[in-house]
């Protein structure tokens, strides 16, 4: 498999799964609750789980690179996915369930990374911001399926079927990879295979952090968007099936938002009016939502537009340092990652339960997409007066 597009198909396909088996614990949270008891907290700490150990493992991840082929490391990723999810499955207590969510996050740690790279040294130089937009779209492609097809399934059999599906999608994708992944092998002046190095310049750690910052904060109120914005769309009157098929629709148009954006920043040039609009109006969407003002019109414009700067947001990384600096960089940027939207769920939870109501977790979530924005500008002076070589 040599062709770009089809590598980033195979990419696409298997990073599915990850946001496949995330949200899992949302969808099925009115079962967790009912039949085992959980608060918001607990909820909201089961679905951190899946990336706080990004916190610690993030770093060392990227030095992996130096020793073990990428499509090993995504692969043994995702057989951590398969693992995790059949421990929370089997599991009836917070406890059990917590290590089952940990040891996926394990996997999530390692598959971000690399998937994440494998993208950026098959499209350095070419239609980067279009190529990680379609691969970022991946995730909140299995959000949406998540959303549209567990909360039926845990109605119709149980949630834990629903946690089923999302294991045995993983161990799939895990095969794929292995079997069909081949590295780039056309050595243009920006993929050019070179000894890796094992750290970064002054410039580089700071243009990196920086890039990295406006990534998490943009995915720390997209999590907080998935954990509330249900809750928050019945609050303001919709029915459970109602706010639930909303949101999987708002779901599905972040990945035409994503995409759209991309394209037309890569066309265009036009990637600095893109993050405005789409920060204004992601930053007002999560505000409206729980305040009832067009909660249905408001929750699809988040999606449809609010998330539209994702793929520009994110090619930040492929600019921040040079390529032989990548494994190890992309090990950093994903520990900022990491260790900013790991506990936006269990603080958005915590919000929920100490007032009743979605309102103060999606103003949360508000805020963090705000930061996001002001990072990105951040970065790009930055980057002005610096060049990565």
């Amino acid at each position: 498999m040599k062709n770009r597009w089809a590598i980033l198909f195979l990419l696409f396909i298997s990073r599915l799964g990850m946001g496949f088996q995330f949200q899992s614990i949302s969808s099925v949270g009115d079962h967790l609750s009912s039949e085992l008891g959980f608060s918001q907290t607990e909820i909201g700490a089961l679905i951190g789980f899946f990336i706080f150990p990004g916190i610690i493992l993030a770093f060392p991840s990227g030095w992996l690179g130096r020793w073990v082929k990428d499509k090993l490391l995504v692969a043994a990723g995702l057989l951590f996915l398969f693992v995790g999810g059949l421990i929370v499955l089997l599991s009836d207590d917070f406890v059990s369930m917590g290590i089952g969510r940990t040891i996926s996050g394990l996997g999530f740690v390692l598959a971000t990374v690399y998937f994440t790279k494998m993208a950026i040294d098959w499209f350095q130089g070419r239609e980067l911001s279009t190529a990680l937009g379609i691969l970022i779209v991946s995730f909140p492609g299995g959000v949406a399926l998540s959303q549209l097809t567990h909360p039926p399934i845990a109605v119709n059999f149980s949630w834990q079927w629903a946690i089923f599906t999302t294991s045995i999608f993983c161990l799939i994708a895990a095969f794929a990879i292995a079997m069909l992944y081949q590295t780039s092998g056309e050595k243009t002046p920006e993929n050019r295979v070179k000894p890796q190095e094992s750290n970064l310049t002054k410039q580089e750690w700071i243009g990196t952090s920086v890039a990295a910052w406006s990534w998490s904060f943009y995915n720390a109120g997209y999590l907080i968007f998935l954990s509330f914005s249900v809750r928050a769309l019945e609050e303001a009157g919709l029915a459970s099936s109602q706010a639930a098929n909303t949101a999987g629709l708002a779901s599905l148009l972040v990945m035409i938002a994503i995409l759209s954006g991309a394209i037309l920043s890569d066309k265009f040039k036009i990637s600095r009016s893109v993050i405005l609009l789409s920060s204004a109006v992601g930053t007002l969407s999560l505000l409206s939502i729980p305040l009832g003002y067009l909660p249905v019109v408001s929750c699809l414009l988040f999606g449809l537009i609010g998330m539209a700067s994702g793929g520009i947001i994110i090619a930040l990384s492929g600019q921040s340092m040079a390529p032989q600096r990548r494994a190890y960089g992309m090990g950093v940027y994903q520990t900022w990652f990491f260790m900013i939207s790991a506990p936006a769920p269990l603080v958005g939870g915590w919000l929920y339960d100490i007032t009743g109501t979605a309102l103060a977790a999606m103003s949360f979530g508000a805020l963090l997409f705000l930061m996001s924005a002001i990072f990105y500008f951040t970065f790009l002076k930055i980057k002005s007066s610096t060049q990565y070589t």
